[in-house]
């Protein structure tokens, strides 16, 4: 492809594979096709079967820009100390693919709210392809796991509609369609049975009858005033019984409120003093609440008309148009087609989602289908020419339902089988991960069919726990809430699968079997083959998956360090190679072009991680403590209470031990230079990395005045918490940039 060698050659390549532009300048201000003149944006590009995105973050909080590359159907880790910014990538990009820029705006930083000529705002360029992001984080934690009656929401969606239940789902949805399509495409009958809904919930079943407090009830308690208007009210009746009656009776008594003020109308003015009995018994008579309520339970039973036999439609009539209001008679008639109204809508419905779990366990097709024909003859008060020929389209369709039961047998047979196979492999990986972990719960898949939900309890009691956040400690809640997050994506399938520091506060093991059960079991059960980005400041997971356990891991692992540098991420790759002993570490230091004494702070640690107490740790002990004469700390204390001096030849062969290290090296040489000042403010400045200028401020015996820094700056000279594996800190600057700028400080500030 000679054409385009001159573009290809401007491509970096990273694994072998090209990866995206890092100069753009030949492309004016946009990445624009050289060829063609298209503007591409950053784009994924695929190379060798591989796709890489480049995701460019700008103006996001604390960070001016940030480049972050994903590599698509593998765990990116991207490793970082706290407050780099790695919550603030995994919101961006979240927030980014809603589409919605007032969202991304909540990421301005504080620095650009006031003062911001240039009118920068926040952006994600280069994440265009991913429409559908899934993150975990303490929000994802408050808002979908624990809930009161299951531990994750929609139990039912994420564990059990997998695609296999989904195929069988439409394969028995296509022998009951006949019967659905008769309500999705019958208008007539959709209306039909939200009128019948709106009768049925109108009025309320209590023990001894209808409930006083249901609206029909409180429409129809005291009479038809609309039709029978009381006596002296007659001059209104016009208005009473308009088609606005409720919208007038609220006008007329609100105005009343004003007759107080003048013996004058309210409304028109004049003289009204004879007729404010009347108007104020237009408000003792007629409340707006029990009229619109009235209004509106007529409404709904001449709708309903015809669909009522002869009968009922006769006594709902005088019902409706009583004048005194209602007796135990008229409730009981009320009653029954209140009750014969719920059980015909409930048969409609069930037919109108008519699915698998609508049969029992057990229960045969062919005897149950003739169940859900409707008989007229059981519903007296609805028992009606139009009512028939409203349901026997559905009557027959059942019928021919009923001819294809055996096949809808079998369908059924194997959904219910798929379900339980899918329960069981759920359960048994959750609590084999629960058991690997340490952890003292189980879970159950419990409820039949779309209201199964998952349940916790504990192994040494049988019922369920109501939530779980309550019994369990944080680290149980975080660990249990990943597991579900896993099997919500599983579920969902998104683009990108975003875990923000989900497993730094567990322990080895712990850390270890979730990593296990994200993504070490078959595909289909886990998150490998996904395209997952975790950011973290943990170190452990990448050892375990580039290094020590990447054969276990399919080598499905890629992962870099997020270097923080006045506002600016920059992205460094982790190779196997990078992940070193510090024993390699201090060799290629010693190796290197560095100082002597970042050489002798190198070595020390290298003696104190290999529990090397001999004499050449010794002799650097006391250089490194500034210390003329040499002690020798292996031996007991004095009268005095002080270590006794290190013996002439011990001395000697300490310095010639190091020696073998260390060229040249010389105690008083070496001595001199730590305990000139200038010469190690000198020194501090030169060093290319945090971690040794955190070691040459130590050695400048300066106090902090700031006690977070000053234990950051003595954890890091010790060897607590040390990994037998780990990033060379000279290549990878773990120290975040704000304890550096602190030390900066104090020394331009004059610290002694």
């Amino acid at each position: 492809m000679p054409d385009y060698q001159q573009y290809i050659h401007s491509f970096s390549v990273r694994d072998g594979h090209i990866a995206q532009p890092h100069d753009v300048s030949m492309f004016e201000d946009k990445i624009t096709c050289p060829h063609c003149r298209t503007i591409m944006g950053l784009q994924p590009m695929v190379a060798e079967g591989e796709i890489f995105m480049e995701i460019d973050i700008r103006n996001c909080n604390n960070l001016d820009s940030a480049a972050v590359s994903i590599e698509e159907g593998k765990l990116n880790i991207k490793f970082a100390p706290n407050g780099t910014g790695k919550s603030t990538i995994a919101k961006a990009i979240l927030l980014d693919a809603k589409g919605d820029q007032n969202l991304l705006n909540e990421l301005m930083p504080f620095k650009l709210r006031k003062d911001n000529p240039d009118k920068k705002k926040p952006e994600v360029n280069g994440a265009e392809a991913l429409e559908n992001i899934m993150c975990f984080n303490e929000e994802y934690v408050s808002q979908f796991v624990f809930r009161p009656d299951e531990l994750l929401s929609n139990s039912f969606d994420i564990f059990i509609k997998t695609d296999a239940y989904k195929q069988r789902e439409q394969e028995i949805e296509g022998l009951v369609s006949s019967i659905k399509q008769l309500f999705s495409d019958n208008q007539e009958l959709e209306s039909l049975i939200d009128t019948l809904k709106e009768m049925g919930n109108a009025f309320k079943l209590s023990k001894t009858g209808l409930s006083k407090a249901s609206t029909g009830m409180k429409g129809l308690a005291s009479g038809n005033k609309i039709k029978h208007v009381p006596a002296g009210l007659e001059s209104y009746t016009q208005f009473i019984q308009s088609n606005n009656s409720v919208g007038w009776i609220d006008w007329q008594t609100k105005g009343y409120d004003f007759s107080d003020l003048s013996d004058n109308c309210p409304f028109c003015s004049s003289d009204a003093r004879d007729k404010k009995e009347q108007i104020k018994k237009v408000g003792q008579e007629y409340d707006k609440n029990t009229i619109k309520n009235l209004v509106a339970i007529v409404g709904v039973i001449e709708k309903l008309g015809d669909y009522f036999a002869d009968e009922a439609k006769e006594r709902l009539t005088t019902i409706t148009t009583l004048k005194d209001g209602l007796k135990k008679e008229h409730e009981d008639a009320l009653a029954s087609v209140k009750k014969q109204i719920d059980n015909f809508t409930e048969n409609l419905e069930n037919l109108r989602t008519l699915s698998a779990f609508q049969f029992k366990d057990g229960e045969k097709v062919s005897d149950k289908l003739p169940s859900y024909k409707l008989d007229l003859q059981f519903f007296s008060e609805l028992n009606s020419n139009k009512m028939q020929e409203a349901i026997d389209p559905i009557n027959n369709s059942i019928d021919n339902l009923i001819e294809q039961a055996g096949q809808l047998q079998g369908k059924i047979n194997q959904q219910r089988s798929d379900i339980k196979r899918t329960i069981e492999r759920h359960q048994k990986d959750i609590n084999e991960f629960l058991s690997y972990a340490g952890y003292s719960y189980a879970v159950e898949v419990a409820g039949e069919g779309e209201k199964a939900q998952l349940k916790l309890r504990h192994i040494d009691h049988e019922e369920h726990l109501s939530g779980g956040s309550q019994y369990l400690s944080f680290g149980e809640r975080n660990a249990f809430s990943i597991v579900l997050f896993m099997y919500e994506c599983l579920s969902k399938k998104p683009d990108l699968i975003i875990l923000d520091d989900p497993i730094s506060s567990f322990d080895k093991n712990k850390k270890y079997a979730i990593l296990e059960m994200l993504f070490r079991r078959d595909m289909e059960s886990c998150l490998k083959n996904k395209t997952v980005l975790m950011f973290t400041h943990d170190v452990e997971p990448i050892i375990d998956t580039i290094k020590s356990l990447s054969g276990k891991f399919s080598n499905q692992t890629s992962a870099s360090f997020l270097r923080l540098a006045a506002g600016k991420i920059n992205e460094i790759d982790i190779s196997k190679d990078d992940i070193q002993t510090f024993s390699q570490i201090c060799k290629n230091a010693l190796a290197s072009n560095r100082d002597d004494i970042v050489k002798l702070i190198y070595l020390r640690r290298q003696f104190e991680i290999t529990e090397n107490k001999g004499d050449s740790y010794q002799v650097l002990s006391n250089i490194l403590h500034k210390r003329e004469r040499a002690i020798d700390a292996r031996e007991a204390k004095g009268a005095d209470d002080k270590y006794p001096e290190m013996e002439s030849a011990k001395f000697k062969n300490g310095c010639a031990e190091i020696s073998n290290d260390l060229v040249g090296f010389s105690y008083t040489n070496i001595l001199n230079h730590i305990v000139d000042s200038n010469a190690m403010r000198s020194l501090y400045r030169t060093c290319t990395n945090g971690y040794e200028k955190l070691q040459i401020f130590r050695l400048l015996g300066i106090d902090a005045g700031n006690s977070v820094i000053q234990k950051f700056i003595n954890e890091t000279y010790h060897i607590e918490n040390e990994f037998i594996c780990q990033l060379d800190p000279a290549k990878f600057d773990t120290i975040p940039e704000y304890v550096i700028a602190e030390c900066d400080k104090i020394l331009q500030e004059g610290g002694n």
